[in-house]
This record gives structure tokens, C-alpha cells and sequence, in this order.
């Protein structure tokens, strides 16, 4: 969670480059990112140097005349040309072409031995007369990303703000290409449970997002429990590992395990900066069409190695087609047409979310796994394709389970419904059969329908946090159906799953303010040695004062209770004086002059409420200067402390009969004892984040199931069938189980005839295979009849219906009668 004075600079960067003309977000980013990638670059040479490398900024006889590469340092460009783009276009971009040329043949820095000539075709776009944008823009990047490389927690928040910049990107690419939702991408990481050292590939990689999240799951892993923070949509956070060994941390950070792959080169820019900032050393995001021609192409060659990975992670273009001419010519990666025909060579589809699909399963090690975003009709597509894709995944392989999206998932892009695919390879690509009929390896299929997501469905996206969010629970059952089977899911079929939900309030602990004086915090760790480790980070304001409670509301109330009566004393003590002098002067003669005696105290106290208001307003340095909680509650009850101090003093200045003034210490120093209450309520600056615990164990009961599993062949009973031996009758036992002898002789006889189609009888036709391997998850959901509002039976209901049919069809009947008589 960033702190909403990071997302406002992102929000103001981002209106700054549209004014100047970029309103291509795509184009913006980009642009961002270079000046992202030129500040680090600085310090990235400055560690080389100091491992006797030459600097990247060295002057070589090769350059033009008119390059000087010191100039292109970006603590000059900050200081001497931070307004004129000018000097970007035509001396820092064409130094920035030329930057793999400068590397060593020994070059051992992972950020710079992986550029790869990402850079070689990098040019600035902002409009050279808009000096003041880019200085804006300069200015703003030194702010956001100050802390870039120091360490987790720095990385952390820097991470965060490039996702919340390419947020900003709502705008839909090519061929169905946009920016997959981050709690989704999480979710489906969290369904596969990688490993450290396990190797992950997005064919269809974009920003770097399901790489990113899975090394932030890994990390999670291995974070002790009590350590970890979860917001309300699984943004996890103080992520540090802990737990890991040398071996298992570095291979958290080894780039060649998160290997992305994307068509566009922008894309695979932004995404390759994305992982870097995620602390991904060397991250292999590269440019590549997964599913073109590898001739000629070593490292995509190298990169889409048959059965080489243990994961794939991916949400690929919808909808799209392909050249076939430029498809990967293997055989035994895209099935062919076939038969003896001119096309026998040609691929059997040119539909890229088909092709995506074969391409992920032949990735895929034996026993590798894999959860794929795709669209309905890959689930439920009639032609040839679409039912040997489903046909090869359910019989050569294990369907683990599908899990339906709304249709409002992916607001404000699309509105095209789809689903989550997760299987298992289980068949070498080398054994690849044609369908025989033989026993499919996928047994049962696991179906789960969202239908909240934890934000609203329409173009919006709403956040409700703390609300009902189907993910949670899928997530439980769908590990307790692997673990457990069948069993497993029929125990939780009616109960509804989530997590516990709390608010706590959140800030950035800044320990001086821009005038270089102590922060609310910064008085709190005044004395630590170790105050600098709270410098800057993200913290929730129990662990910055230790007194408080987490609870916003709670603290709010605590503050309230400690500084209401002392601002009121504060009041009270600082008009006192004047006021006794007063109240000496007409006591007891109050009572025959009661207006007299208020006018002399209106004049004698005349300057005090000002001085009072204005020591409140001095003090308001201590509070964020942007969005405060904290400060309305300060102004609330300063104002109210010094109105009831004024009352009361005017209650006692019109009682006759009192006896005496009272006591007041006497204020030595107003602004002192002022300043010393504010820096208590600023205490409560900060933004509130709801969070969510780590275990998801908050049961509830439902009266319909949200999942249900499905047999992929499921074989009719035949009472009349006998072993050919005459021992056997019926081809089903006395527990329902299907004899094995009888699925032999089926077999041998074939499921299917001449043409592949499914033979009548055999199989039930709500099973999986009956259905032309249908794997929507709307097919097979069970008939809910809990709202049918009936005093009858099910079984009643049922009968009605068909006495009713047969009304109809008997009116039918009678009415072709007539018009056939009148023909």
C-alpha cells in the first residue's frame, strides 16, 4: 500500500506528460522508464567502477565530437539541463543507443551483462519546448524512486510505485492485450505453489506481472508468519525472506527461473524495468512471438525449450489470429490438418488462444504445472480444434480444475467472460497419441464459479474491501481438493470460507519535516541509535508508538481522551490571568453590573483567542501536509477547547455568588506546550488500510455450492451385460463400481465408430467426455432448488411439467391438424 502523497506525485507525473502531449499511456511509461533507467545507471556504473570496470561515461575516440558522455549523467542532466529536452534528444538518447557497445567482455553487474540492447532503439518523444515538463518530470522521479536499489523494504515501496504508475495504463492494447488484474494474478500463483529455484515462464508476458507476483509469493514463503501483511486483496508486504537459505534466496532473485517472453518491445521494456525494481536480478523478459518461427532466433529458441520449466503462468492475447506462415513449423508443438489433402501441413487453427495453450503444455516438464487466464469458448468451442485441445488435456493429461470468472473481471477492457485452466503435463511430448479410447488420465474435474472478486464488476472496478470474496474460498478448496480428492471437497461443500478482516492505520515514518525539524515521529525515535532503519518505510503507528493502539478508531478515541482536557486546561490556564483580573475587579458587584463586567473582560482578554488560534495554526507543521487525518481532529478540538474555556469563564464572571476564582498554572510558553499536544495528535496521521489475516479459516454456512466435481467418463450400467465366461452379470458391481473386465471389453470393442464419434449407451451424457469434453463450468452446474417458493416436492414439480408438455405438444398436434386440412 503506497502512502497517498506517493500516488498523488505518480498521479501529477502522469498529468504532467498528457499536458505535454503524450497521451498514449504506453508511450508515457516508456518515456518514464527511460529517465527511471538513466538515474540508476549512475549508480550502477559507480559500483562498477569501483570493481575496476571502466565507466560507461568514459569519453571513447569513437564518439562524435559533439558527445560528451559526462554530460549524461543524471546528476548533471539534474542539475545543468533538467529544462531543456533538447540535450535528452540529441546527446543523452544517442550516448544511451550506443550502452552495450561500452560494456566489457568481463562485465559482471547482473542489471547492465542483461541489457541485451534494450536501449538500441530508445528515443526521447517529449516536445523539446516543454523545458518545464521535463524538469517536473526530473524533479518527480528523484522524489518517487529515491531509494531504488537500498535494500528490501526501499524496494519494496519502489516496486509498488512503478505498479501503481503502469495502473494508470486503463487503456487496452492490440489483440485483446491489457494489464491483467494483480489480485487475480496472485491468486492463481498461490494456486500452483512454487518452490524456490522452480523455473516460471509467461509466454504472453507484458508488464512482468505473474513473474513479480510469484517471486513475491516465494518470498512470502519463506517471511515468518507474524512478519507478513496482507492487505484485504492479498498485497503482501515486509517481505524479507527470512526463512531462506543462501541457496534458496538467491534463487528467489535469479532472473533465469522468472522468464517472460512478449511481442511488443515497449511492453518487454516496462516489464523488464518492472522485475528489476521487484529486486529480479537479470530477469530474462525478452522481446519474442512465442509462436512464431525459432529458425534464425537463438534466444527465443533457447527460451521456448521443449519441457523445460516447471511452471507457466499466463493470461494470453484473446481472441486473436495468426499468420500461419510465420507459425512454428513443429509438428508435434501445433497439430496439424492432416489427411492427404494440399493442407495436410498446415496448423489446425490459426487462433491464438488454441495455440497458446499447446505451446504452454509442450513448456511444461513431466509433472509440471500450469494456470492459464482464457476465454469460455476455448471451454466450449465446437470446431476440430477447440475439442482435440480439451480432448489431449483430459486424456493425456490432468485436468486439476476450472474456476469461472464473471463477466465483469476484466472492467473497463473487456467484458469477454472467461476462466482460470489449471493442469498438469503428463505425457512427454514424444508420446503424444491419437484418441483410441483410452482411459483418460484426468479421473474428475474440480468446477468452482466466482462470482465476487472483491471489487465491483462494472466499468469502475470499486474496491470492497472486507467483503465477501469468492477467491478466498476457492483457493482453500480447490488445495483441499488436491490433497483430500473427492472426500475433501463433498466436506465443504456447504460451507463458505474467508479470512478475518481489521483496519489499521498506516504512514510513512518521516523523522524530519522539509525544514529539517523533528517529525511527531521523529521526536518518538529521537533517542534510538537505530532510528534510521524507520526512516522513510511503511509503518502501522502501534509500531512507531508503541502506546497506541492499532485500531485507527481506537487510537482516535485514546488521543481524544489525553488531549481534549489538556487543550481545555491549555485554554483555560492561558485566559485565566486577564479573566482574574476581571473577576477581582467586580467581585462581588458582578450582580448589579453583569454586562459592564463582561465588556471590561471582552476588552481585557481582546488579543488572547487570536494568539490562542494562531499557536494552534504554528503548530500544524507537525501534521502531513497533505491529506491528514489528523489535522481536522487537531483544528476540531483546539476550536472546541478554547469555545468552552471562553463559556465557562463568562459563567463564572456572571455568578454572584462565588466565592472565588480558582487556580490556574500559569502558560510560560505557549507555543512550547502547544506544540508538545499537536505532536501527540499528529500521531494519527497516516491512511487507513484494511488488511486481512494469513489464514483463511472464518466458516460460514451456505445453502448452495459454490463448487462441484465432475467425472470425465462415466460409464451407464448394462444389467444385461456378462463376462464371456458367464461369471460376471451386469456391468456394474454390488457398490456401483464399473467392472474393469466390462471397461476392457468396451475398449477392445471401441468407444468410438469410424467417423470419432461417441457410440450411443456407453457413456453417461452428463460426463465430461459425453459432451464433447466440454469443460465450461456452467455445463455441469447443479440444478439449485432452494428458491423454488413450492409446498410440492421436487419430484411433484417435475411430474406438472411434463403433464404440461404433453398439453402442449397435444395442442400442437391438433393445430399441424388443421393447417394441414387447410392446405
Amino acid at each position: 500500500m503506497l502512502a497517498p502523497h506517493i500516488k498523488k506525485k505518480v498521479d501529477e507525473l502522469w498529468n504532467r506528460f498528457w499536458a505535454a502531449g503524450l497521451t498514449n499511456p504506453l508511450v508515457a511509461v516508456e518515456q518514464i522508464t527511460y529517465l527511471l533507467f538513466l538515474k540508476r545507471l549512475e549508480d550502477i556504473d559507480r559500483k562498477r567502477v569501483e570493481r575496476n570496470l571502466p565507466s560507461i561515461y568514459q569519453r571513447r575516440d569513437s564518439d562524435p565530437e559533439d558527445m560528451n558522455p559526462e554530460t549524461c549523467r543524471w546528476s548533471y542532466i539534474r542539475q545543468s539541463e533538467k529544462t531543456n529536452p533538447r540535450h535528452l534528444a540529441e546527446v543523452v538518447f544517442p550516448w544511451l543507443r550506443t550502452i552495450d557497445s561500452r560494456l566489457t567482455d568481463q562485465e559482471t553487474d547482473s542489471e547492465l551483462g542483461g541489457l541485451d540492447k534494450r536501449m538500441a532503439d530508445a528515443y526521447f518523444q517529449l516536445d523539446p519546448n516543454k523545458g518545464q515538463v521535463l524538469g517536473d518530470a526530473i524533479d518527480k522521479i528523484d522524489q518517487l524512486f529515491a531509494r531504488a536499489g537500498d535494500g528490501s523494504a526501499a524496494q519494496d515501496i519502489m516496486g509498488d510505485t512503478f505498479e501503481y504508475l503502469l495502473s494508470e495504463m486503463a487503456t487496452a492494447g492490440k489483440n485483446g492485450q491489457f494489464r491483467t488484474p494483480r489480485h487475480l494474478i496472485r491468486f492463481m500463483v498461490e494456486l500452483l505453489d512454487p518452490e524456490p529455484g522452480d523455473k516460471i515462464i509467461d509466454p504472453a508476458a507484458g508488464t512482468g506481472g505473474f513473474l513479480f507476483s510469484a517471486q513475491q509469493y516465494l518470498m512470502r514463503k519463506f517471511t515468518i508468519p507474524d512478519t507478513v501483511r496482507l492487505e484485504w486483496d492479498g498485497t503482501p508486504h515486509r517481505l524479507d525472506g527470512a526463512g531462506t537459505t543462501t541457496r534458496e534466496y538467491a534463487e528467489i532473485h535469479n532472473g533465469a527461473n522468472f522468464v517472460g517472453l512478449d511481442n511488443d518491445r515497449t511492453m518487454t521494456r516496462i516489464g523488464w524495468m518492472n522485475l528489476i525494481l521487484h529486486d529480479i536480478v537479470d530477469p530474462q523478459l525478452v522481446q519474442g512471438d512465442s509462436l512464431s518461427k525459432r529458425e534464425g532466433k537463438p534466444k527465443l529458441a533457447e527460451l521456448l525449450t521443449p519441457e523445460s520449466y516447471r511452471f507457466v503462468l499466463a493470461n494470453p492475447p484473446f481472441t486473436g489470429t495468426v499468420d500461419t506462415a510465420d507459425l512454428e513449423k513443429d509438428s508435434i508443438l501445433f497439430p496439424r490438418i492432416g489427411g492427404g489433402g494440399k493442407k495436410k501441413d498446415d496448423s489446425l487453427t490459426n487462433k491464438s488462444e488454441l495455440l497458446f495453450l499447446w505451446l504452454m503444455l509442450d513448456l511444461l516438464q513431466i509433472g509440471g504445472r500450469c494456470a492459464v487466464i482464457i476465454p469460455e469458448g476455448v471451454l466450449s468451442g465446437n470446431t476440430d480444434a477447440h475439442k482435440r485441445l480439451r480432448r489431449e488435456l483430459l486424456t493425456e493429461h490432468v485436468v486439476e480444475g476450472v474456476i469461472s470468472l464473471p463477466g465483469g473481471v476484466f472492467q473497463p477492457y473487456t467484458g469477454v467472460k472467461t476462466s482460470i485452466l489449471i493442469f498438469r503435463k503428463e505425457t512427454r511430448r514424444d508420446d503424444k497419441q491419437n484418441l483410441t479410447g483410452q482411459e483418460p488420465r484426468s479421473k474428475y474435474v474440480w468446477f468452482y464459479e466466482i462470482e465476487n472478486d472483491g471489487f465491483t464488476l462494472d466499468a469502475k472496478r470499486n474496491t470492497r474491501p472486507g467483503q465477501a470474496n469468492d477467491l478466498w474460498d476457492a483457493l482453500v478448496k480447490f488445495k483441499t481438493w488436491l490433497n483430500e480428492g473427492r472426500a475433501g471437497s463433498v466436506r465443504l461443500e456447504k460451507i463458505y470460507l474467508q479470512p478475518a478482516f481489521h483496519t489499521e492505520r498506516w504512514r510513512q515514518a518521516q523523522l524530519r519535516d522539509s525544514a529539517d525539524q523533528l517529525t511527531a515521529a521523529g521526536h518518538a525515535f529521537a533517542n534510538q541509535s537505530d532510528s534510521g532503519m524507520w526512516d522513510g518505510q511503511i509503518w502501522d503507528i502501534h509500531e512507531l508508538f508503541s502506546e497506541m493502539p492499532s485500531d485507527p478508531k481506537a487510537a482516535e478515541e485514546q488521543i481524544k481522551a489525553k488531549i481534549q482536557p489538556a487543550l481545555l486546561d491549555l485554554a483555560k490556564r492561558y485566559l485565566a490571568p486577564a479573566t482574574r483580573e476581571i473577576w477581582a475587579k467586580w467581585h462581588p458587584a458582578i450582580v448589579q453590573a453583569p454586562q459592564q463586567t463582561l465588556d471590561d473582560w471582552q476588552k481585557a482578554i481582546k488579543n488572547l483567542p487570536q494568539e490562542f488560534r494562531r499557536a494552534v495554526s504554528d503548530v500544524q507543521r507537525f501534521f502531513e501536509s497533505e491529506d491528514s487525518p489528523a489535522l481536522p481532529l487537531w483544528k476540531d478540538w483546539s476550536k472546541a477547547a478554547l469555545s468552552t474555556a471562553l463559556a465557562e469563564f463568562e459563567t463564572i464572571l456572571t455568578q454572584a455568588n462565588r466565592s472565588s476564582f480558582g487556580e490556574y498554572q500559569p502558560v510560560n510558553d505557549l507555543t512550547q506546550e502547544m506544540e508538545a499536544l499537536a505532536r501527540e495528535v499528529a500521531k494519527l496521521d497516516g491512511f487507513d488500510v484494511v488488511l486481512r489475516s494469513l489464514a483463511i479459516d472464518q466458516q460460514t454456512a451456505i445453502a448452495t455450492a459454490k463448487h462441484w466435481v465432475i467425472p470425465v467418463r462415466h460409464w451407464l450400467p448394462k444389467e444385461d451385460w456378462q463376462s464371456t465366461d458367464g461369471k460376471l452379470l451386469g456391468s456394474h458391481d454390488a457398490n456401483g463400481l464399473v467392472r474393469p473386465e466390462y471397461v476392457r471389453t468396451m475398449l477392445d470393442q471401441g468407444l468410438y465408430d469410424d467417423k470419432g464419434n461417441l457410440k450411443d449407451d456407453l457413456l453417461d451424457p452428463d460426463c465430461i467426455e459425453a459432451r464433447d469434453w466440454n469443460l465450461s463450468a456452467g455445463q455441469y452446474k447443479p440444478f439449485d432448488f432452494s428458491p423454488l417458493k413450492s409446498d410440492k416436492s421436487v419430484v411433484e414439480l417435475i411430474g406438472e411439467l411434463r403433464e404440461t408438455e404433453q398439453k402442449i405438444m397435444s395442442g400442437l398436434d391438433k393445430l399441424l391438424t388443421m393447417v394441414e386440412g387447410q392446405e
